[in-house]
């Protein structure tokens, strides 16, 4: 039940994401805004998110889990009911905020329930279970988001946030065990990451999730309005090639486990940096010439989000134990750092798009040729 409790937080945070997306276009209409304005609905999120993350691991670390994770899951509940009764576009950034506030504890500090109790190796093939989730709520939100937006509009879709967070946080009451931690030795200064920042072997493993998670998380972001005004796909279609994608990443999340328990961590770890760096080869030449067939650039980006899985499973749990003693707060920094710089990428790729997937596609392939530089020089050892 401990892993369910978990597993329904990480369900809500992928949805939290991405049922909302399919709505862009109506938010734009009706409130009169630009591609770049409507992107401040993700960017904001991100923003406040990252903040609450940094508190969210210095917290966890000092008083415990729980506590930390069901205020952040109550700060949520009340994001979104701004969000679904906004009557202005102002109400609903706010209501944004305290989403991604919120979702801060919950989202950094659920896994760290988890690795507290298994050994990183273990980690890694429950990681997979737990992205699992995470993906399939990102391969149906965008379906059950379009027609929540056709038929009930864009309130709808953060109804069904607002209803999803309830159910977490029954969950979370009944499933998380206690933690009557008290440890004042945590400083709550933001100084408290300095040996995490100081640690050459955490920065260049925190370095390769980022660069392949953003390359992915931006492409999302920017999907609703490079397939529905870029490619002319229907809103009620748009879900469907969202979510392939997403899918596919969800496909190789289940199936983690045992390819890694088949042919080690080491060998899943190389041969999934080779096939991300030819997949997101192919994505940068699509770009240049210039191809806007949504079905090609879906495929490419599904044979991208496939081997994705791996090198995130394997380096995220290392990262919690490079520094002893710091797992809540290397959570905490991993989530901010990613989602800093998907916030920057969306922000940038948004400004410069011009209709077409030039500059995504070429940002893809850039991020995932620094995920490869920084992966050459990953060791593991002799028993991975």
């Amino acid at each position: 039940m401990l892993f369910v409790a978990v597993a329904v937080i990480f369900f809500l945070a992928g949805m939290e994401v991405d049922i909302f997306i399919p709505s862009y276009p109506e938010l734009q209409q009706q409130f009169g805004l630009s591609p770049a304005k409507v992107q401040l609905c993700l960017s904001l999120n991100f923003v406040t998110y990252c903040i609450g993350s940094l508190y969210a691991g210095a917290l966890g670390d000092r008083y415990g889990l729980r506590k930390v994770i069901l205020y952040g899951l109550a700060v949520f509940v009340l994001g979104s009911i701004a969000c679904c009764f906004a009557a202005d576009f102002s109400y609903i950034l706010a209501g944004r905020a305290l989403q991604g506030l919120g979702m801060a504890a919950p989202a950094s500090l659920g896994y760290v329930v988890i690795a507290e109790r298994y050994s990183a190796e273990q980690q890694a093939s429950m990681l997979g279970t737990l992205n699992g989730c995470v993906t399939v709520a990102i391969a149906f939100a965008p379906v059950i988001g379009s027609y929540v937006a056709i038929y009930a509009g864009w309130r709808g879709n953060f109804a069904v946030l607002l209803l999803l967070a309830l159910i977490a946080v029954s969950f979370c009451l009944f499933c998380l065990p206690k933690d009557d931690r008290k440890n004042e030795n945590v400083s709550l200064s933001l100084k408290t990451y300095m040996p995490l920042l100081q640690s050459k072997v955490f920065l260049k493993y925190l370095t390769i999730v980022c660069a392949y998670t953003c390359s992915y998380w931006t492409f999302i972001g920017m999907g609703s309005i490079l397939y529905i005004e870029g490619f002319g796909v229907t809103l009620a279609n748009f879900g469907f090639y969202q979510g392939a994608i997403a899918g596919s990443f969800a496909i190789m999340s289940f199936s983690s486990p045992k390819l890694l328990a088949k042919f080690g961590h080491q060998k899943c770890f190389k041969v999934s940096v080779i096939l991300i760096t030819a997949a997101a080869v192919l994505v940068g030449f699509a770009a240049l010439l210039g191809v806007n067939n949504p079905l090609l650039i879906t495929f490419l980006m599904c044979m991208f989000a496939l081997p994705m899985v791996l090198p995130i499973n394997i380096l995220f749990p290392i990262l919690l134990e490079v520094v002893p003693g710091t797992k809540s707060r290397a959570a905490a920094l991993g989530n901010v750092a990613r989602l800093v710089v998907s916030a920057i990428c969306i922000e940038l790729v948004s400004y410069m798009y011009n209709g077409k997937f030039l500059h995504l596609g070429l940002l893809i392939l850039g991020l995932s040729i620094v995920g490869l530089v920084f992966a050459r020089s990953v060791k593991f050892p002799a028993k991975n």
